[in-house]
Parts: structure tokens; sequence; C-alpha cells
């Protein structure tokens, strides 16, 4: 048998078991999913952006519910907004605000309902002490789709 014919249906294997983790539903940690979540284990396109260069002139967390909103929001960006935002859906947001060098970077990775609020939970890396990174201004920033629900939201940090 040629290497080639061991290695396909091992490559196939390979493949599906990558196929079925991409679509598996997001857990708190515990293999359990977590209750109340709002974000897809996978964002699909268009519906999360993230960047390290925004207008942001502080720390910022932004929700938006309409067009109004959605287009101030990403006036913080400093782009116009890529679509209309979808009426079924609202926007999260979290601006970082100006850091000194490169290597900042932030990620919404938990949206739930929990206590009649929406609970926003993202991600702030910072470089490390021995990180080679650019002295260049940056204002990370990221921003995610969700169902729209009619809930105050908190951010937190997650760590």
């Amino acid at each position: 048998m040629t290497t080639r014919r061991i290695l396909a249906p091992l490559a196939l294997l390979g493949a599906l078991s990558l196929a079925a983790g991409l679509t598996a539903c997001q857990t708190d940690g515990t293999g359990e999913e977590a209750a109340g979540n709002l974000l897809p284990a996978v964002a699909a396109s268009g519906t999360a952006w993230q960047g390290d260069r925004s207008l942001a002139a502080e720390r910022a967390y932004v929700t938006a519910s309409n067009a109004q909103e959605w287009t101030e929001l990403w006036a913080r960006v400093g782009e116009p907004a890529p679509a209309s935002l979808p009426s079924d859906r609202m926007a999260v947001a979290v601006f970082l605000g100006p850091r000194d060098t490169a290597g900042y970077t932030v990620s919404i990775d938990r949206a739930q309902t929990a206590g009649g609020e929406l609970q926003v939970g993202f991600h702030e890396r910072v470089p490390g002490p021995a990180q080679a990174v650019a002295l260049s201004q940056t204002s990370p920033y990221a921003i995610r789709l969700l169902p729209r629900v009619e809930a105050k939201a908190t951010f937190h940090r997650d760590k």
C-alpha cells in the first residue's frame, strides 16, 4: 500500500474532526454550553471586526441598536459602516483607547443574558516584556453583532 493511500483517509478524518470542532457550541470552559450565550463559537463573516487603529481617544464600551448608533460606533473606528445594521441585530464594541506601542489587542468572546442584563466579556491582550513591538501609537477595538436584546449591557474584562 502506498503512502498516499494511507495518508488520504487520515487527512479526511482530520478535516472532519476540524469541521466538527468549528461547528460546536461555545462552552463555559467545563464542556457545557454557556447559559444564554448569544455568540457563535466561530464568528460568521460580517459579524465581527477588530483592529489596532481606531479614533477612540479613551476606553469606551458601546452598544448600537439603531442606524444612528451604528453610524456613530463606526465613526469611533474612523471608517464608514461596512453595511447597514440588520433590524434583528445589535452591536457591542470595546475600544481600548490610545496605547504607546503596537502589540495590544482586544476581542469580544462572550455575550449572554443573565439577571436582566446583557453581559459582554472581552479579553485584552498586552505585549509581554520580551516581545518586540513597534513604537507607534495604536488604539485597539473589537465589534461584534448579536441578536437584538432589550437589556442594559455591562462589559467585563475576562482574565
